[in-house]
């Protein structure tokens, strides 16, 4: 009685530590149960479900087989030493082996629910999709949640995804406490777009267990995803209180990036780096707050790195993070390598539809009569940035330039500020049009500087407008174009857009008048002394229309910014710290006096300088990297007295004349 006492208790012990994950302590109580009994079925059977763990499948199928062989007729256990020996003989290729070792299992044990699930695994994984269908279907008459749960995922990755879908939410109408199904259901909700509908279920699991981890994890990601971040925020701090997992902190670090609190950002990505130090998506994260906040040269030093491990990243992160490295190289001034790294965006953005059936033009010339066409993949500020490459492009071929019906009119200006014709045509359609006869090949816009082999910036010439901006000398207040807002939904716009009341010093200037650059008009949002002249349907030509009728335009780096530049308005480009690569130290210029009114940021060491990518826009930048709320101050401060001085100069040029 002692001795199956003793045994027994090694046996609970064994079996305890094993469900635990402890292999060592499991070995123990198993070894020492085999010194003592050297065939006892139990021991051979546990040592062979650690041996499976660690991943010496042939080491358990010797003991699983033994297990079975010394096991007396009619044993409790015979059924699973027959399911972990299916498990190893499949661990090592032998299908059918593991299909009749499984089925033997089912023979000794025909209503246990695990073994009829186990079932269904080895037959979805050797190809026999009916009997894991028909396995599953049984697993749900024997056992309860999890069986409903496995049927669910099985349908999942069978593409029945609604199947899936409403057996998950019948599970969960059920069993709404469960956490496991919980979270399966909004995984799958999830990965549909569901958004709201997760959000809700997320929440009733919060309410009835405020502690669930993962729960506050996966809200404060979603709350992220959908822009809401002071929430995102809140949430994904108090995730990591109940579970520091290193995702969270990457979510979290992330959405403080989002938030500008760049000091913050950094040290939380830096602590999910040293947790997770070969996850190249947090590396890379990393990397890029040290980029936002102006450390580029440690930037790129980390993008480097990612670079050099093998085996590399899966491709898409080793996509981003040639892209990012390239986006260092152009702020660098290095515009050959730039251009090339930045091409790896390709691999992670959505290919344009023509990019299936056309093949990408390599910059050659084209044969008579065929023609190029260039699409764009990136936002409206960007492509006025790029559309300069299309006049280059056309000297080489006749173009068809697809662009967004809002650009439209705008793009048919090209070269007309400074009468410059190209050498064959330009189309412009738009993408309701698809107009593609003629056209031999395809690229993108934003490709056009790489595949024309364009490694410096050439000298400006305005490149868009009817005509080329010309100063207005009139009486009367002067008329400055402002835009202090981007589009929100960009990831840095936090850092990039300013708070309507941090521009309140702008009203006590007298003798201008202030114009919205933006036709959506926003009274909680905007400032309340810029007026809007804009139509709220106004496309870009008539926003150039009004660029035209400005003296000077101040805007943050956005679409306003890259349009009045273009025309050869003066602009004041507001510019965060560590900001844009456009506008970069390496792209600064001296300026010849006049075309441009100086202006000096507070702490700056000297006149904000001119850009060579528009020679009519002056780069304001903050002197620091600091909060939002702050960050701007010295810049507004800037702003305010360059413009009192600009507005008395002007008074006294118009009485001298």
């Amino acid at each position: 009685m002692n001795a199956m006492t003793g045994r027994n208790g090694l046996l609970a012990r064994g079996q305890v530590a094993l469900r635990a994950g402890d292999m060592a302590g499991a070995r123990a109580c198993f070894a020492t149960m085999r010194g003592f009994w050297p065939d006892d079925p139990d021991a051979l059977h546990g040592l062979a479900c650690i041996a499976l763990a660690l991943g010496r499948a042939d080491r358990a199928i010797s003991l699983a087989g033994r297990a079975r062989l010394v096991a007396p007729p009619g044993h409790p256990h015979l059924a699973h030493y027959h399911e972990v020996l299916a498990h190893a003989l499949l661990a090592c290729g032998h299908g059918d082996a593991a299909r009749a070792a499984i089925r033997a299992a089912c023979l000794y044990r025909p209503d246990d629910g695990a073994i009829m699930l186990a079932l269904a695994e080895i037959m979805e994984r050797t190809g026999d999709m009916a009997a894991a269908e028909a396995a599953h279907a049984r697993a749900v008459t024997l056992s309860g949640v999890a069986a409903r749960v496995a049927q669910a995922r099985f349908w999942w990755r069978r593409g029945r995804g609604a199947a899936a879908l409403a057996q998950m939410r019948h599970v969960v109408g059920n069993a709404p406490h469960d956490g496991v199904a919980v979270h399966e259901l909004v995984s799958m909700l999830l990965a549909h777009d569901h958004r709201a509908e997760a959000e809700t279920v997320l929440r009733h699991r919060l309410a009835h267990d405020g502690a669930d981890g993962q729960a506050r994890a996966t809200l404060g990601a979603l709350l992220f995803a959908t822009g809401r971040l002071r929430p995102a925020a809140t949430m994904l701090r108090a995730a990591l209180r109940h579970d520091p997992a290193p995702e969270t902190a990457n979510n979290l670090g992330l959405t403080l990036m989002a938030l500008g609190d760049m000091a913050q950002a950094q040290a939380m990505l830096a602590n999910a780096r040293r947790a997770q130090p070969g996850d190249a998506r947090i590396a890379l994260n990393h990397a890029t707050a040290l980029f936002e906040s102006g450390q580029h040269d440690q930037a790129r030093a980390a993008y480097e790195s990612l670079l050099a491990p093998s085996p590399a990243p899966d491709a898409a992160t080793l996509a981003r993070v040639r892209f990012n490295l390239g986006v260092t190289r152009l702020a660098e001034g290095d515009l050959a390598q730039g251009w090339a790294l930045w091409e790896s965006r390709l691999g992670f953005m959505p290919p344009h539809p023509a990019a299936h059936r056309l093949p990408r033009w390599q910059g050659q010339v084209l044969p008579s009569g065929r023609r190029l066409l260039v699409t764009m993949g990136q936002g409206l500020g960007d492509a006025v940035h790029f559309l300069r490459y299309v006049l280059l492009a056309a000297r080489r071929a006749p173009v068809v330039l697809e662009v967004p019906p809002a650009l439209h009119r705008l793009a048919a200006t090209l070269g007309q500020a400074a009468g410059e014709r190209a050498l064959h045509d330009i189309e412009i359609i738009t993408p309701d049009k698809n107009d593609y006869q003629g056209v031999a090949c395809q690229c993108d816009l934003f490709s056009l500087p790489m595949l024309l082999g364009v490694h410096a910036v050439a000298p400006f010439r305005p490149y868009l407008g009817r005509d080329a901006w010309r100063p207005d000398r009139h009486a009367g207040p002067l008329r400055v174009g402002l835009c202090h807002a981007g589009n929100a939904a960009y990831r840095f716009d936090a850092r990039r857009s300013i708070a309507a009341k941090a521009l309140a010093a702008l009203a006590q200037v007298e003798g201008v008048t202030f114009i919205a650059l933006r036709p959506d008009r926003n009274p909680a949002l905007d400032p309340a002394f810029m007026r809007h002249e804009l139509a709220e349907d106004a496309d870009l030509l008539e926003t150039s229309r009004l660029i035209a009728t400005l003296d000077l335009v101040i805007s943050v780096d956005t679409l306003a910014a890259h349009l009045a530049g273009a025309m050869g308005c003066p602009v004041w480009l507001l510019s965060r710290f560590g900001g844009d690569w456009r506008w970069a130290e390496a792209f600064d210029a001296d300026q010849a006096e006049g075309i441009c009114p100086p202006v000096c940021v507070p702490g700056a060491s000297g006149p904000a300088p001119a850009s060579r990518w528009y020679d009519s826009v002056r780069v304001l930048r903050q002197p620091a990297l600091q909060p939002p709320g702050r960050a701007w101050q010295p810049v507004i401060a800037g702003i305010v007295t360059a413009l009192q001085g600009w507005v008395r100069r002007q008074r006294r040029l118009e009485q001298f004349h």
